[in-house]
């Protein structure tokens, strides 16, 4: 008699779209995406999964489903499935998984969003057969997570892997979490966009200006990667800067850690030609001799849009 097949449900929760599959092993067998109209407020938000959940079941029996799994931007406690803060959701203590556990009827597991993506480069991608890996997402923000021992590291108070927010100069520019300095100020999207809207100001001569028809809301990453491809100077300069505090972020993970590996993901890897050879030559600077073990110390994640919802089956594969 065969065996039923082991499905799951994953859900990627971000503040502008919600992305729901069902998935099998690693498989994503039915996909839909909705907006996911946070503005609305929670109830709203919970409307629209239920909604896109029962979407991919496609009249599936529930019993059918090993669980759902949900990667959500944000501040996460794993334990309660509790959303303790989200910003782009505008959510404080929202009680995300026993909501839609209650409703659907389904065991339902919530991790913050790469969290969620290290679950799937750690049981499907890349990752898979390590013990020990570090995931670094890298797009409008940094974000990470860890697998140490075979394990995803959680922290005490479900925070650990915070690593777009280890200070990188005291008196670096500001962050969006209120500090000054932190790696995602200087390596994000947003940290790359904003450094060179500030040189733009200063009256740095750049082809930008005239590819953004001088309005700096339009100075975003693929335009400044559009410049780059130009040969325009400030655009190289600006993406090798995102690799040089990169490289010097992936060094110290090395020296403290020692994994086997750190997996980069995320938008900003559409500019990796330009900035991935400063990465490694400042990690080699940097890392401590010891922990530089003759191996590929960088590599790409293997998953990049379906990474969460991936990561949220995955809990349940």
């Amino acid at each position: 008699m065969a065996k039923a097949p082991k499905l799951s449900l994953g859900v990627d929760l971000g503040g502008t779209k919600i992305a729901a599959g069902l998935c099998q092993e690693g498989e994503i067998l039915k996909k839909v995406i909705f907006p996911t109209q946070a503005a609305a407020g929670f109830d709203s938000v919970i409307s629209v999964i239920l909604g896109a959940v029962e979407r991919v079941l496609e009249g599936r029996d529930h019993k059918d489903i090993l669980g759902l799994g949900i990667g959500s931007a944000g501040q996460v406690n794993a334990e309660t499935g509790e959303v303790i803060y989200a910003p782009n959701l505008k959510w404080k203590n929202a009680p995300l998984g026993s909501t839609l556990a209650k409703a659907l009827k389904l065991k339902v597991q919530v991790l913050n969003d790469v969290r969620a993506a290290t679950v799937a480069e750690h049981k499907f991608g890349n990752g898979k057969g390590l013990e020990n890996f570090a995931n670094i997402f890298i797009g409008t923000g940094v974000g990470s997570g860890f697998v140490v021992n075979g394990q995803l590291l959680n922290g005490v108070t479900n925070s650990a892997g915070e690593i777009g927010h280890v200070c990188m100069d005291p008196e670096g520019p500001v962050c969006g979490c209120g500090n000054k300095g932190c790696l995602e100020a200087f390596a994000s999207g947003t940290g790359m966009e904003n450094y060179v809207k500030a040189q733009l100001k200063s009256g740095r001569k750049s082809v930008i200006k005239e590819l953004a028809e001088s309005k700096f809301e339009n100075v975003r990453g693929p335009l400044i990667g559009k410049a780059a491809d130009q040969g325009d100077e400030l655009a190289i300069e600006a993406i090798a800067r995102v690799g040089h505090y990169l490289g010097i972020a992936a060094a110290n993970i090395h020296t403290m850690l020692n994994p086997d590996v750190i997996l980069l993901g995320g938008g900003m890897m559409a500019l990796k030609k330009y900035f991935m050879p400063t990465l490694l030559q400042t990690m080699k600077i940097h890392i401590l001799p010891v922990a530089d073990h003759g191996r590929e110390l960088v590599r790409d994640a293997k998953f990049e849009n379906d990474a969460v919802l991936l990561g949220g089956s995955a809990i349940f594969a």
